[in-house]
């Protein structure tokens, strides 16, 4: 999977911009970063209370991606508004285009779209734990639970052989060094983020022979 980052071509990230060209982008995803004040679930980069009300509403979001059929990776920014972003997408029928990352806990209850964790506690990401890791999220038997989200900076070549043997999903951001988007695309079993999508549709069209 490839996820277009926000502010992919320069559009500004959670930018009107950016959501009017994801047709342009070739990813099977986009990225927005979600926060909540005063019960308004809107899109931001940084937290915003007191502009919240002028940012562009999750609900707009979620009427877009609907409209289109692609993913959208909903890089949650606060704990404990997990919930509040299943409902809506629940109203509206999204729920399956939902890519969860940001502040999502292999705790929380999650029953639809796909949960990336960037951490999961007392287990850090490195290659010694990587078996472990693939016990961990296995025991939660949870389908919606597909794997770990990183810095592409953390892991090597290696890494990603030996999550690939034990069946661990990783998706990796976010990733524009072109050298990196060539040794990766072929090899990553999961998602890769980036603001060259573009380039990584056509890597990953390549290693298949298309």
């Amino acid at each position: 999977m490839i996820t277009a980052h926000g502010g992919s071509f320069g559009s500004g990230r959670n930018t009107t911009k950016y959501l009017n060209h994801t047709e342009i982008f070739g990813a099977d995803a986009i990225e927005v970063d979600i926060y909540k004040h005063f019960g308004i679930l809107y899109i931001s980069h940084l937290p915003a209370p007191f502009t919240c009300f002028k940012k562009i509403k999750l609900r707009e979001v979620f009427k877009l991606v609907k409209e289109k059929n692609i993913k959208v990776n909903c890089d949650l920014k606060q704990r404990h508004i997990i919930n509040d972003v299943i409902k809506l997408a629940k109203s509206m029928g999204v729920q399956d285009q939902l890519i969860f990352t940001g502040c999502v806990s292999e705790f929380d209850n999650i029953d639809c779209g796909e949960a990336w964790f960037n951490r999961l506690k007392g287990l850090p990401y490195i290659r010694q734990n990587i078996a472990k890791i693939k016990d961990r999220i296995d025991s939660y038997n949870n389908p919606h639970f597909m794997g770990i989200n990183l810095n592409y900076r953390r892991i090597n070549g290696k890494f990603v052989e030996e999550c690939k043997a034990v069946g661990l999903k990783i998706s990796i951001f976010t990733v524009d060094d072109i050298e990196k988007l060539i040794q990766y695309v072929p090899i990553v079993d999961g998602n890769i983020t980036t603001n060259l999508p573009l380039v990584a549709r056509s890597l990953l069209n390549n290693s298949k022979g298309n």
